[in-house]
């Protein structure tokens, strides 16, 4: 072990020596607000592994606690965990948002194939579907410029990426 290396029983000799500063409700408190931060952390983790897509990675941005390590106190225990709170519920928000955006795309692809006419132009990829793989819809002219000229419109699939 190199001298850089924190040492196991130096730091349980520290918390067990605050423990004896500190009165019973106040080491109660610190316990409390240390599970309460470690249960909300593992919540994040939770709902950034089923959906993490780039915005909501950006809504999980949670500020650094410090610069280097230290025991926290009371009152930045708590800034932690109401900032996880927060990151928590911007992390719901976007994953919402997210999921409406894709079922609201998915309503306009069956749109789409219902009237390809009222949506000249429209193209949607596998990404606005929340779909896996790479896939493009796209309402376009039959025969060119003669179908655009009859209004002969339909929705072609290109599959691949391109």
């Amino acid at each position: 072990m190199t001298s850089t290396e924190p040492r196991p029983d130096v730091a349980l000799a520290i918390l067990d020596a605050l423990e004896a500063l500190d009165g019973p409700e106040t080491v109660a408190s610190r316990r409390g607000l240390r599970e309460q931060v470690a249960f909300l952390q593992e919540r994040l983790r939770q709902v950034l592994e089923a959906d993490w897509a780039p915005e909501v990675l950006a809504a999980a941005a949670v500020a650094p606690v410090a610069e280097r390590p230290r025991l926290l106190d009371l009152g930045e225990l708590e800034r932690v965990r109401d900032d996880l709170v927060a990151g928590l519920d911007a992390v719901r928000a976007a994953v919402t948002a997210r999921r409406a955006r894709h079922a609201a795309n998915r309503d306009l692809l069956e749109r789409m194939y219902a009237d390809p006419d009222a949506h000249r132009g429209t193209r949607l990829t596998t990404d606005d579907l929340g779909l896996p793989g790479c896939c493009r819809w796209q309402v376009s002219p039959v025969l060119g410029v003669v179908g655009r000229l009859a209004g002969w419109w339909r929705v072609k699939v290109s599959s691949g990426c391109p």
